[in-house]
């Protein structure tokens, strides 16, 4: 914590967010397996702002689901504690919680039409026939589903179904939808739309939305705020660009960014820092100069609108990106430079960012 603001959030964002409609305080999951004990997720403090799209972000095992999970109802916390709408929820049961979800395998009733599997939940819940039909016919447009509310599962493409999964969380009109994946039994051309479609629906409807995903485009491109998780733990909260330009961590500078941002021994740059600091400078904000860093180039990869030339600093691997019809350069001994407030220095043995002063 720096001045009440947890670490990782910058405070002028921290001020201007909207009010929490979830706030996880110290939220803890264990298991035990083969008689050890396994943290799946580890004090995890985040408030999630009412109306915004939160991703929750990592690679396999992170904890991310599990938090997702908890969240749902499906898990129980070990510690700490989730509230909702300035209710504590503890072990409140899933049908209990204000919530909808949209899970990864869509969880659609293959014998059920379309109609049907959208109105599932409202009829459980008994809401009367002349409610639903009237939901029904809103959704169904909105969505792009009225002309197939007769068709089973098995007769939609992925990206219709999928649609169907939002519809039937959409028309339960509850203020807090969860997604776990909902794209990735996709090809890459749908989850590019969908992307688009799903976060359009989003602001439109006015939804507090908590999405968890391991890919960082989706992440980007989709995210109000990314929650970004390593080891069960959140490594950074921010903005995508915030978690982008100022990386909390050498792991956030690494997972962020295609190509990630270069790591480098600030040693090997020439420059005044601490002892076994590392330099982060993203690929884009390299340049050849005419004078500046000796660098060897090793190799190139051409990317239509971008050209990779892959570098050698001082022993050390580094990616640089330029328009492609800049070309190569002549010869494979080159100079490299930065603008000075694109380059991030880290502590060498935890991987966290240096402040300005210590640059």
């Amino acid at each position: 914590m720096e001045n009440g603001v947890p670490s990782g959030i910058e405070p002028s964002a921290a001020v201007a967010r909207p009010a929490p409609a979830i706030s996880l305080r110290g939220l803890e999951k264990t298991f035990t397996a083969h008689g050890a004990i396994h943290a799946a997720v580890r004090g995890v403090e985040v408030e999630i702002g009412a109306g915004e799209l939160t991703v929750l972000l990592g690679p396999s095992g992170c904890g991310k689901s599990t938090l997702l999970r908890m969240i749902a109802g499906f898990e129980v916390p070990t510690g700490g504690e989730i509230v909702m709408a300035g209710q504590v929820l503890g072990a409140l049961p899933p049908a209990r919680r204000d919530i909808a979800m949209v899970f990864q395998n869509y969880a659609l009733f293959p014998h059920l039409t379309v109609a049907e599997n959208i109105c599932f939940g409202l009829e459980v819940r008994r809401v009367g026939k002349a409610e639903i039909a009237g939901r029904l016919d809103r959704v169904a447009r909105l969505m792009g589903l009225d002309k197939l509310l007769t068709r089973k599962p098995a007769q939609l493409s992925g990206g219709q179904q999928q649609r169907v999964a939002l519809a039937r969380a959409v028309i339960s009109e509850r203020p807090v939808c969860l997604m776990d994946e909902p794209l990735s039994n996709l090809d890459a051309k749908l989850r590019a739309e969908m992307r688009v479609e799903i976060r359009a629906l989003q602001r439109r409807l006015g939804l507090t939305m908590v999405y968890v995903t391991h890919d960082q485009v989706e992440a980007m491109t989709m995210a109000d705020r990314i929650v970004l998780m390593n080891q069960g733990a959140v490594e950074q909260v921010g903005t995508p660009e915030a978690i982008y330009d100022r990386p909390a961590s050498t792991f956030a500078a690494r997972f962020i960014g295609s190509p990630p941002m270069n790591l480098i021994p600030a040693a090997a740059l020439g420059l005044a820092a601490p002892a076994g600091a590392v330099a982060g400078l993203r690929p884009e904000d390299l340049t050849i100069a005419a004078t500046g860093v000796p660098a060897r180039l090793k190799g190139s990869e051409y990317l239509g609108a971008d050209l990779l030339l892959t570098l050698d600093l001082g022993g050390s691997e580094a990616i640089l990106r330029q328009p492609a019809r800049a070309g190569l350069p002549a010869g494979e001994a080159v100079q490299i430079g930065w603008a000075p407030e694109a380059l991030r220095l880290f502590d060498g043995g935890t991987g966290r960012a240096l402040g300005p002063e210590q640059a």
